[in-house]
This record gives structure tokens, sequence and C-alpha cells, in this order.
């Protein structure tokens, strides 16, 4: 009797504490299930895998990439690679994934937030090269897009995240940037037409002769970009001059 009497008001002070905060009760019906540590430790081992990849893509390449070099990058068994991952081509096209949704996840939170307040073009082009495609994770991509044109496999389970990618891409910049083009959707065509022009500039980096010359193709690139891009002006009830 003593411990149902103690279990009743452990259950009922739980209760109080809930509606005081303003959050439903959790039941073991509604709870969320607590994480094994059989599925926290192959979560972490997986990201390891993806993150060597990364690695691997960016300093030896596609072709170069193999599980031996991925094995020894992460100080995995070839075991817990092929667990997650049966093929080479599956575990490129997965860490491709891991590589768009890290690009856009901070980038729509950013341009959802009814605070943000969009930057100048020319910031905008010069702060996304560095922030996203000048790294290890922007070489990485761009070896795998490489990869696609021969690699019909990869590119068949690439496809629907890649058409994806751009969609949810577009709609972000639309949100703050408008173009001067006739059509609707400008503004995300000038944004594909930014993303390929990097993608292209990762490439010619293996021919200049200096960083300069990259920083100055870039920024003449923003300043022909500042000419059809532009800010958009707030809707009337978030505008305070109104």
């Amino acid at each position: 009797m003593v411990c149902l009497y103690f279990e009743k008001n452990r259950i009922v002070n739980r209760y109080v504490t809930y509606r005081r905060k303003g959050k439903p009760l959790q039941t073991p019906e509604t709870a969320k299930p607590r994480e094994t540590l059989h599925h926290q430790r192959s979560r972490e081992t997986r990201e390891v895998i993806l993150q060597a990849a990364i690695g691997c893509l960016d300093e030896y390449g596609y072709s170069e990439t193999t599980f031996a070099k991925v094995q020894t990058a992460a100080d995995v068994s070839r075991g817990a690679i092929t667990h997650h991952f049966p093929t080479k081509q599956a575990l490129v096209a997965e860490t491709a994934r891991l590589l768009l949704e890290n690009v856009m996840r901070p980038f729509e939170r950013r341009q959802a937030n009814p605070r943000t307040e969009a930057e100048p073009v020319h910031d905008l082009i010069m702060h996304s090269w560095k922030r996203m495609v000048a790294s290890r994770e922007g070489r990485a991509f761009v070896e795998i897009l490489v990869a696609c044109r021969t690699d019909r496999v990869l590119q068949d389970m690439l496809r629907d995240g890649l058409t994806e990618f751009d969609r949810r891409s577009g709609a972000s910049i639309t949100r703050l940037y408008d173009g001067h083009g006739p059509d609707a959707d400008d503004a995300a065509l000038l944004w594909a037409i930014f993303r390929s022009f990097c993608r292209g500039l990762i490439i010619h980096q293996q021919f200049v002769s200096s960083p300069d010359d990259i920083h100055r193709l870039l920024a003449r690139f923003a300043q022909i970009m500042e000419k059809e891009l532009f800010v958009r002006d707030p809707p009337a009830s978030e505008n305070p001059r109104t």
C-alpha cells in the first residue's frame, strides 16, 4: 500500500509539472523511445565511416576511394563498413545525401526565420563560396557529381535526391531574393547558375597559378550577379516603416 501511495503521488506530481509548463503528459505510448546503446554505437560508427568517406573523396577522388582506404581512415573493420553500406556506390550515395543535407539544413533554417535580413548579393556569393564550396565537403561533392557522369548505378541512386536538392535550394533563395528575368523562378535559376559556376571553379583551381586568380573570378562573377539578383522587399506586414 505504501508503494502504491508513493507511485500515485509521483504520477500526480509529474502531471502537475507538465501542466504548469504547458507540455502534454508523456505516457508509455507517446514517449519517445530511448536509443539503445547498440543503436547509438551503430549510428556513431556510421557517422565515422561517412566522415572518412568525405576525406577520402577529397584526397583521392572517386575512382581511388576504396573500402580499404575508408576503413583505414575510419579505423573500423571492413565488416563494419559493409554492414552499413554493401557497395561503394551505396557508401558514396549516402555521403552525398549527408553533404546535401548539411548544406540545406542551416540555410533553410536561416531563410525561414522571419527576422532574417537578406545579405547583399555580393556578400551572399562570397560567403557561400567560403562556407559551402571551398572546403573538403565541397570538393568531395564535386568528385561525386563528376563520377555520376559515367557511373550509372551511382547516378540512379542520386537522381531523385539531387532533383529534390535543386528544388529546396531554389525555394530557399526565392524567399529572400528575386531576379530581373521575366520568369517567376528567375532567382532559383540564377542560384542554380551560381552553384554550377562554383562546381566548375573547384576543378579550375587546379590550373591557376595563384589563389588570387580564383578570388578575382569569384568577385567578378558576384558583380555580374548583382545586376541580375536582388533582395526582395519585405511584405507590408513585416516592413517596420509601415
